[in-house]
């Protein structure tokens, strides 16, 4: 973990920005500034990750118009808000491609390792879940558009100017 970090909120949905050390190369006209954007009542973070490559990672077969979605928790306390993966994530490609669900097996795995407790698994599954039905496809077979993606209720967030606020790098 590592924050504070520079944030916006309004109602349930927050948008925050960090920095990605120089060993991350942005897209080409881009930046390293990441903005990131949680779904406070449904505890969903999403990105559209502002690096092309980085350590031999390239991200060229999945563009820059490819959403990075994550489980996450969320605790709050005063005027602080904690954000924690919890290790499902979906690429969510803009251009036509198929959804791609990933590291399901690292979900598992916490749970088995006594990382992630049963109460918070199942609270993040049932989450996960409404997210999937809210914004990809509410219909049991899916039309061949999402249904609310990317979320309409980021727009307002995502025309906010940047920086946020003071600039924080992530570490390593």
């Amino acid at each position: 973990m590592f924050g504070p970090l520079p944030g916006v909120r309004l109602g349930d949905t927050l948008a925050y920005e960090f920095r990605l050390p120089d060993s991350f190369e942005p897209w080409p006209g881009g930046t390293l500034l990441e903005r990131v954007f949680v779904l406070l009542d449904l505890g969903v973070s999403m990105s559209v990750p502002a690096w092309r490559s980085h350590r031999g990672t390239d991200r060229d077969r999945s563009g820059p118009t490819t959403w990075y979605v994550d489980l996450v928790h969320v605790s709050t306390a005063g005027d602080s808000i904690t954000v924690r993966d919890l290790y499902a994530d979906v690429l969510v490609p803009t251009d036509g491609r198929h959804q791609r669900l990933l590291d399901l097996d690292e979900f598992a795995g916490a749970i088995e390792a006594g990382q992630l407790d049963v109460a918070t698994a199942v609270d993040g599954l049932r989450r996960w879940q409404r997210f999937l039905d809210l914004h990809l496809h509410a219909d049991r077979d899916p039309p061949g558009t999402w249904t609310d993606f990317p979320p309409r209720r980021l727009h307002a967030l995502a025309a906010v100017p940047a920086p946020l606020g003071p600039i924080v790098t992530a570490p390593g």
